[in-house]
């Protein structure tokens, strides 16, 4: 009998810790990213678009900040203005290089360049920074090696989500993204950006928009990824189309 009493207490804890730590539930990663593409772009209009945006960015230390972006992700097509203080800053990316332009004029001067950041490699900066984020997550497409073949079910920040881990090419503050995919609709509900120093970020996503088919988030909000402090957010006011 004690031998029949212990085998049948030994069964009920194996059970009991199987039940209340299940393993996580695993989907192949290519998978995953398939559905919140078509998703976000049912129709695959993102490789032909082209657009102005309007995007509000308040800082803490920039609460007004407010940037004007032309790109176009199929060519190499990109402008953007910043207004700093009473002067305006243009950044403007075309076949024949980097130009930079003070209160629309052109500078060339050195020291005038040095003194602004009015760089060809900070041109390229915001060229990346905005080709991937505005499209996300279609802007990613043949851009970034897995990390990790499996998305893994989790919750996070108050959804459940696929996680899938990636190394994205050349990208803008990080190389290492993890993306967090609603596990019912596929949307993309937030990111996270790792970088080898420094700490990490990560983006929570709100207020669907849509534009030709195309469903954007018309807010982000960035957090610190250490102790989840506010650090800002990005808010599309507008987006017009550019046609050829």
């Amino acid at each position: 009998m004690r031998y029949f009493n212990t085998l049948a207490l030994g069964s009920l804890f194996l059970w009991a810790c199987s039940c209340s730590s299940p393993p996580a539930e695993k989907i192949a990663a290519t998978t995953v990213l398939e559905a919140c593409y078509t998703y976000h772009d049912p129709n695959n209009e993102w490789p032909d678009w082209a657009g102005e945006y309007v995007v509000v960015e308040p800082r803490l230390q920039n609460p007004g900040r407010r940037s004007a972006v032309i790109f176009n992700p199929g060519a190499t097509i990109f402008e953007m203005e910043r207004a700093y203080g009473d002067e305006i800053f243009r950044w403007k990316i075309s076949k024949s290089g980097a130009q930079a332009y003070l209160n629309g004029q052109l500078v060339t001067d050195t020291a005038l360049i040095n003194k602004h950041r009015l760089t060809p490699e900070r041109a390229d900066g915001y060229h990346r920074f905005y080709s991937y984020t505005l499209g996300l997550p279609v802007s990613l497409k043949g851009k970034y090696r897995l990390l990790d073949p499996e998305a893994v079910l989790m919750e996070w920040k108050g959804h459940e989500v696929y996680k899938i881990e990636m190394e994205v090419e050349n990208a803008p503050i990080a190389t290492h993204w993890e993306l967090f995919v609603d596990s019912k609709d596929y949307r993309l509900r937030s990111y996270q950006l790792l970088p080898e120093e420094g700490l990490g970020e990560y983006l929570m996503l709100d207020q669907e928009m849509e534009v030709r088919g195309m469903k954007w988030p018309r807010v982000k909000h960035w957090y610190a990824s250490e102790n989840d402090e506010y650090l800002g957010s990005d808010l599309i006011l507008s987006v017009v189309p550019i046609d050829d």
